[in-house]
């Protein structure tokens, strides 16, 4: 017989954080009560534990996977790691964002690989989000931005990722689809830096308005440069291979030019 769980409310979840400061002038965030609370919840308290969050081989095993015959426990644990994934835990943005997809009709495959993310945070439960406050180190945003080209077998779009770090502690990060497909590792590339710098623009206006404006442009590193994508950025100029791309992307060109990110 299935037992009808409820969800874990906000309050459980804020119980489940904590921060602590050390002498060193730095905090360390951590949700390790929480995922325990999570895991004892959905029978996993004392599963062997993961080194991966998601399985290499997770898209080409849903092809043959049954649908689940019901998605409320699934559409519960993922708002569960979403919450974790936001606040504290960048490495499970990717995984938590794949299987999130999935709400509506999630498979056999989709479930098992859910549970997963768990394993892997119980084996990682030590993991902590360091929060830098020692302001003798240089207070500078900086940025890193990819993209998996083609990574979804089923509609071959792209995902975009990012991460950003200020005075060495990690602050902003997102993983997610891209909403257009890309003929090329370039072109993902190119949005995926196009996203990035959206973002940046946000959090320079946010340090700014707290006093902490930033002096000089903010530095994002993109591995793309031999295949065209950050020359393609530098040059004015379009080529066969470039100019199919959406007019919307030349927004990370404009910020060059205005020396807000380079």
């Amino acid at each position: 017989m299935a037992v009808e769980q409820e969800p874990i409310s906000y309050e459980d979840a804020v119980a489940g954080s904590e921060q602590r400061l050390y002498d060193e002038g730095f905090y360390n965030l951590d949700q390790e009560v929480y995922v325990k609370k999570v895991a004892n919840r959905y029978g996993l308290s004392e599963a062997k534990g993961s080194k991966l969050p998601l399985d290499v081989g997770y898209y080409q095993s849903r092809k043959d996977s049954k649908s689940l015959p019901d998605n409320k426990r699934y559409h519960s644990l993922v708002g569960a790691l979403l919450y974790v994934s936001v606040n504290a835990r960048p490495d499970i943005s990717a995984g938590v964002a794949f299987l999130g997809r999935c709400v509506c009709n999630p498979l056999e495959v989709d479930w098992a690989e859910l549970k997963r993310v768990v394993k892997y945070l119980l084996s990682t439960s030590h993991y902590k989000l360091k929060l830098s406050l020692n302001r003798a180190k240089p207070f500078i945003l900086i940025g890193y931005c990819d993209s998996d080209w083609a990574s979804n077998s089923s509609d071959r779009k792209s995902n975009t990722g990012y991460i950003y770090q200020i005075g060495y502690a990690t602050v902003c990060w997102a993983s997610r689809k891209q909403a257009k497909v890309s003929l090329s590792s370039m072109e993902a590339e190119y949005i995926a830096l196009s996203e990035a710098s959206k973002e940046v623009v946000w959090l320079r206006r946010l340090l700014a308005k707290m006093d902490a404006k930033q002096p000089d442009a903010t530095i994002i590193y993109e591995d793309n440069y031999y295949t065209s994508c950050i020359s393609f950025v530098e040059v004015e100029r379009q080529s066969r291979l470039s100019k199919h791309i959406d007019t919307r992307m030349p927004y990370t060109m404009d910020l060059v030019k205005r020396v807000l990110s380079r």
